[in-house]
């Protein structure tokens, strides 16, 4: 079968770009020919490449005419369907907050696949997909990637906060000063502290507790680490037996972060975690959570959206255009802001159109690097008149008093 991947980006290892590189990698050793399509390309793209993955910046370059299209991201996944618009399409909702998460609504989507309970919701709740298209896979993990740690401390030594989020000015102080309170080595990783880790496992490997979510939380659990859900939206449990498979449902992700982030909640973690009971549950997690039981699931759905795409007619191009127009339309402003952003930022740096799509990635990020930048300094800059107010507000109250006082003092002589 001939499998088409769309993401975001096949740039840095994040979660979808891991999940397209697991899939992809165990699908072309089953014998499938697979590509991938990403305009932003870079560490992924290189290693999927390695692996014998084609990938390609430009959907003219696809080498062949999929038999199915796996999509992730909106964007993309509409891009592939416009232009095949004789293939099914598969869309996956792998998140209900970033807004390239959203799942494609193009008439050559046969299934949405969503990959936790709340994922699911979203598909039924908000885009009104018809019930009996919609199903969940769980994501799974590699098990011969991820080798066991059997050999956990009796007592909590070593703290992983494994997230692209975490900063030191944000909720890893409040870890890092629960960590110091309760004498445990904290260790940090991701783009927010300047360490991406290519191959988590190493780290993994030395640490007895993990802060994390999502597909980063699984790899945890199946490596023999206690986990606690967490990310910047909010603190989760420390999970356990009792809740791994509930946990799973919600993907170890948003709707499991419940409780804020202090540095008492955290030592609470801290103080609860257990070695057998984190061994316990890694045991479940191997026995339940395997990428391959993953690429069985979705080796069927293929095969059942080919068939029912053979069995039954396709929508007309008069149905596909005017959905496209809709698409374009809807997202005409956002298009609009983003270049003329990106004509500010030309004028203002003497820069012309890039003309390779490394070089588009390149000047995307610095753009958005520039826009946050100045956000972070206009908010700094707030705070700053804020307590200069504050002050102000407190002398004018000073100096009201002094007036009073001196007021009651010439009355008295």
């Amino acid at each position: 079968m001939r499998i088409l991947f769309t993401n975001n980006t096949l740039d840095k290892p994040a979660g979808t770009e891991l999940s397209v590189f697991d899939y992809a990698r165990l699908l072309k050793g089953r014998g499938h020919e697979v590509a991938a399509f990403s305009r932003q390309q870079g560490e992924v793209a290189d290693r999927l490449r390695d692996k014998g993955v084609v990938v390609i910046d430009s959907l003219e370059k696809t080498p062949w005419k999929p038999d199915v299209i796996h999509g992730h991201h909106e964007w993309e996944t509409s891009l592939a369907a416009l232009h095949f618009p004789r293939v099914p399409v598969i869309s996956f909702h792998r998140g209900t907050i970033p807004w390239q998460e959203a799942p494609c609504l193009a008439p050559n989507v046969l299934r949405w696949v969503a990959v936790d309970v709340e994922c699911q919701n979203s598909l039924l709740s908000i885009y009104a997909c018809e019930k009996d298209r919609v199903q969940i896979i769980l994501n799974g993990v590699d098990l011969d990637h991820f080798s066991q740690r059997t050999d956990l401390p009796e007592k909590l030594g070593r703290v992983l906060v494994f997230s692209n989020y975490a900063k030191e000015d944000n909720f890893l102080a409040d870890i890092r000063k629960a960590c110091e309170l309760e004498g445990v080595i904290c260790r940090a990783v991701g783009a927010g502290v300047g360490e991406v880790l290519a191959d988590p496992r190493p780290a993994l490997q030395e640490s007895d507790l993990v802060f994390a979510k999502g597909k980063a939380a699984l790899e945890a659990v199946v490596s023999g680490c206690g986990l606690v859900v967490c990310d910047a939206e909010g603190l989760g449990p420390l999970i356990s037996p009792e809740n791994f498979a509930q946990m799973r449902n919600l993907s170890f992700a948003y709707d499991a972060m419940t409780d804020e982030i202090t540095v008492e909640k955290v030592q609470a973690r801290l103080q609860a975690w257990n070695a057998k009971s984190s061994t316990a549950t890694s045991n479940i997690a191997r026995e339940s959570a395997s990428l391959g039981h993953a690429v069985d699931q979705l080796e069927s759905l293929y095969q059942e959206v080919c068939q029912e795409w053979t069995d039954s007619s396709h929508p007309d191009m008069e149905k596909m255009t005017s959905w496209a127009a809709s698409f374009f339309s809807h997202y005409s402003h956002t298009y609009k802001l983003g270049r003329e952003l990106q004509q500010i930022w030309r004028t203002a740096h003497h820069t012309h159109c890039p003309e390779l799509p490394i070089d588009e990635t390149i000047e995307m990020h610095r753009i958005m690097y520039a826009f946050r930048e100045q956000e972070k300094r206009v908010s700094q800059l707030e705070d700053k008149l804020h307590k200069r107010d504050a002050k102000i507000s407190t002398l004018k109250e000073k100096l009201g008093k002094q007036k009073d006082h001196s007021k009651k003092w010439w009355q008295k002589l």
